[in-house]
């Protein structure tokens, strides 16, 4: 397993999101899509936009993509030594689906944050979004406030803009390709603009908490996936009980020391 480049550290401390490309094949990408058909065929009255929890049931290769030794360790140095998977999901969206709102940013709530210190980066809730089909400059799909995750004013971002109702040149959707993993932190500014291409807009999501915290209500049973390494079920583990204490004390994320411990990832 790798990680972050220098290049990589310093594109997601500036903007709060990092695209890792070509992490799946083409080949890749359209199983899963087949996989998904398969086990959330779509519905004749289903509208443009179609969302639904929990993708790792939908069999083991999806669970993998948990762990992908392309991703994880970017996760690792991004959230400390012993993240956790939170929850996932999948958005599909067909041409002129709708968007969503800006939302996110740092503080917004307890677990959306963002800080360096002593040459670290540290996340609270972070997502991997696993693109299966290309969104290019314009087709919509994810958008967000680049470097929003340290702004001092985000609540004064504009309702209209929120909305999307007002383009605003600081709103950027990023250039993607299927295969390509985007990793960004919760407390950037992000949502989703109108899907305008004529494919369908296909995405996992994969979404990590530090150790110590929770953003889903009920966590994984890792019973529940005899086919998972000891490393997933590891990933899977609800928030360990002696560190069941605030993530922010007085503002501040809480140090190093009550993020991680001297147990790493197998």
């Amino acid at each position: 397993m790798s990680g972050l480049t220098d290049e990589d550290r310093f594109r997601f401390d500036l903007q709060g999101f990092l695209v890792i490309p070509s992490v799946l094949s083409a080949e890749q990408c359209q199983s899963y899509s087949d996989l998904a058909d398969e086990a959330w065929p779509e519905q004749p009255d289903d509208g443009p936009f179609r969302r639904t929890e929990f993708v790792t049931a939908w069999g083991q290769p999806f669970v993998d993509l948990m762990d992908h030794d392309a991703v994880l360790p970017c996760l690792v140095e991004l959230l400390g030594q012993r993240p956790r998977v939170d929850h996932d999901y999948c958005i599909f969206m067909k041409n002129g689906a709708g968007s969503s709102y800006l939302h996110g940013g740092p503080f917004k709530f307890p677990d959306h944050w963002y800080q360096y210190r002593d040459g670290k980066m540290r996340n609270g809730l972070t997502v991997a979004t696993w693109n299966l089909t290309d969104a290019p400059a314009g087709a919509g799909g994810f958008a967000c406030v680049p470097g929003s995750h340290k702004s001092n004013y985000a609540k004064f971002l504009p309702d209209d803009v929120r909305s999307f109702e007002r383009a605003a040149d600081y709103v950027y959707q990023p250039p993607m390709r299927a295969g390509d993993v985007l990793i960004f932190t919760e407390a950037l500014l992000h949502g989703t603009v109108d899907w305008t291409m004529p494919h369908d807009r296909r995405t996992l999501l994969y979404k990590y908490s530090p150790a110590n915290s929770t953003w889903h209500p009920t966590p994984y049973d890792p019973g529940e996936f005899p086919s998972a390494s000891e490393r997933q079920k590891r990933l899977m583990v609800a928030p360990s009980a002696y560190a069941n204490e605030p993530v922010v004390q007085d503002g501040q994320p809480r140090s190093d020391e009550v993020l991680s411990n001297d147990r790493r990832v197998p």
